[in-house]
């Protein structure tokens, strides 16, 4: 038996790890804590229930059985086919449909990790949400132990080693870009993001300069005003259209709000230092995945370069 290390510890207050193994069988379908849940061989009728980790099957060439009803980004699209089964929502997977396919694994991210404990009494659930504050690392060692445990390393390999080297590319250009500022918009709000927040990415792998001028009491968010944005005067500054990427109807679209007229002598805008970041990436993806992620490093290199 050829042991990987250890994937990630699912709930804490279950006090569970899980650990994936090269041959054999699942050997534990009930789970209790503390426990081990030995997935000894690769695991055939798989629900994914998170776009992002979908993602990471996909690329690495992994078939899922269920996955979430959602709306699928185009890369992801042949899922909102029939032939895969629809296993409930990215928050609350459906038991019923569950109980009825009878999946060997339930996988699950960040929105659906509360329900971990109810789904495991259907199925061996694993909790595989990527960690934010800690993007690339935890990329690397979810795509690596999946590509380990389904003999899939000869395809993840390189693609983790472009990543890897496309982060070094951007982290190099955003050392000479200056402080920027990360705006969420929603609803007509301006709101700032800052180095703790689910788009930590940006900062600690990407290496964005926060500004000083803004402080994050617990990591939230900050709602400013044009003018406040104004005064700060970011060189850069990096936008996620949230209402665009949930299809809010009737929203008004990022571009319009940094219309405002506080804004239009900000050198940031007039010199077009704004980048537009995918909304569907990075609000119903977190910014996270394998593809996913290589584009949004791909977007924001491009960006950086074409100014210089």
């Amino acid at each position: 038996m050829v042991s990987t290390r250890i994937i990630k510890a699912v709930t804490a207050a279950l006090g569970l790890t899980v650990g994936l193994t090269a041959c054999g069988s699942v050997s534990d379908s009930q789970i209790t804590a503390p426990s081990r849940l030995q997935l000894e061989a690769a695991p055939s009728q798989v629900v994914v229930q998170d776009l992002a980790l979908l993602d990471v099957f996909d690329q690495l060439g992994i078939p899922v059985a269920g996955v979430p009803a959602a709306r699928f980004p185009q890369h992801l699209s042949k899922y909102a086919d029939d032939a895969y089964v629809k296993t409930g929502t990215l928050f609350e997977p459906d038991a019923a449909v569950l109980t009825e396919l009878k999946p060997d694994l339930i996988v699950l991210g960040r929105r659906a990790v509360k329900t971990q404990e109810a789904m495991s009494y259907i199925a061996p659930t694993i909790d595989l949400s990527f960690d934010q504050q800690n993007l690339i690392q935890s990329t690397n060692e979810i795509v690596s132990d999946l590509a380990t445990l389904y003999d899939r390393s000869q395809v993840a390999q390189p693609l983790l080693a472009q990543l890897n080297d496309s982060v070094q590319q951007l982290q190099a250009l955003t050392a000479e870009a200056g402080p920027s500022v990360v705006l969420l918009t929603t609803q007509g709000k301006l709101i700032a993001q800052g180095p703790e927040s689910r788009y930590a990415v940006l900062f600690k792998d990407y290496g964005i300069q926060p500004t000083p001028e803004l402080a994050f009491p617990e990591g939230k968010g900050v709602t400013l005003s044009a003018e406040q944005l104004a005064e700060i005067n970011p060189q850069w500054i990096y936008v996620i259209d949230r209402d665009a990427g949930v299809q809010r109807e009737g929203a008004v679209p990022a571009q319009e709000l940094l219309k405002e007229a506080a804004l239009q002598h900000v050198p940031a805008i007039v010199e077009q230092r704004v980048v537009y970041l995918d909304p569907t990436n990075w609000y119903l993806l977190d910014g996270a995945g394998l593809s996913t992620l290589q584009a949004n490093i791909d977007q924001i290199t491009q960006a950086l370069s074409t100014a210089q």
